[in-house]
């Protein structure tokens, strides 16, 4: 309107550079037709702060991100609301807004509850029929993680990682997991604890691990891969077993991280 410019995918807050913000998949993003400017500043902003491109302590500048993006202030406002309610956002009073920085002692605490509530999903699924524990949805989210892995588009692999984990634990069919999981999943994101920047490793050891996770829950021991589940919460990357000398190359020439 007025000539107004389209609302744009990119946006730069003050103290990082200017950064494009993927668009998301079908299998865990998309936010579908009539999407409200809000709910796209929320979308982008979110997807900024988990792919590290908008780190711990950098401050949103609403001003800044609406010209950008080509909207007005108002949708911004209200997406940067709703991060903070996720905690994702902090907000101080004359002092703007600013990206959540990661406490000490609360990313191992985040690392531990949520360690408990995946191996009490897996274990839901692992008790439940040969039927009932095929995963098709983890399987494809495993198979777009190895799409991104192969490129190198790290964004999107750290967004598939965390799908991949919230799938799992709504597959369950227990409703208290679900809700715990959707309590604690702004958590996870802003201390770190999926999708962690800092990691410097093989993504495709990454992929191989979650599809090994889906195998076991599929076919495997339901002992073993409850077990397997819990591991890999806290923190574990050796289910798959080493990495191959074509993995290991390409690890030591990345410079970017993620899980």
């Amino acid at each position: 309107m007025n000539g107004a410019p389209a609302p744009s995918e990119t946006f730069q807050s003050t103290i990082v550079s200017p950064v494009r913000i993927p668009d998301p998949t079908p299998a865990y993003a998309r936010l579908g037709e009539g999407e409200l400017l809000s709910d796209k500043a929320y979308r982008l902003i979110r997807a900024a702060i988990v792919d590290g491109s908008q780190p711990p302590g950098s401050r949103l500048v609403e001003s800044d991100i609406a010209r950008r993006m080509g909207v007005s202030q108002a949708p911004i406002r209200e997406a940067v609301k709703r991060l903070a309610l996720e905690g994702l956002v902090t907000s101080f009073p004359r002092r703007g807004s600013y990206v959540t920085e990661i406490m000490k002692g609360e990313a191992a605490t985040a690392r531990e509850i949520r360690a408990s509530v995946e191996r009490a999903a897996a274990q839901f699924i692992a008790d439940s029929s040969p039927t009932e524990r095929q995963l098709p949805e983890l399987r494809e989210i495993v198979a777009q993680m190895q799409e991104f892995a192969e490129v190198e588009d790290i964004g999107r692999l750290r967004g598939a990682d965390l799908a991949f984990h919230r799938t799992l634990t709504e597959r369950s069919g227990s409703a208290v997991l679900t809700r715990v999981w959707s309590v604690l999943e702004p958590i996870i994101v802003s201390q770190r604890v999926i999708g962690d920047p800092g990691f410097h490793g093989g993504w495709m050891a990454v992929v191989k691990d979650h599809g090994k996770l889906v195998e076991l829950l599929e076919h495997g021991d339901p002992e073993e891969a409850v077990t397997a589940v819990y591991e890999h919460a806290m923190g574990r990357r050796d289910l798959a077993g080493p990495p191959t000398a074509d993995e290991s190359s390409k690890a030591g020439e990345s410079s970017e991280a993620g899980e």
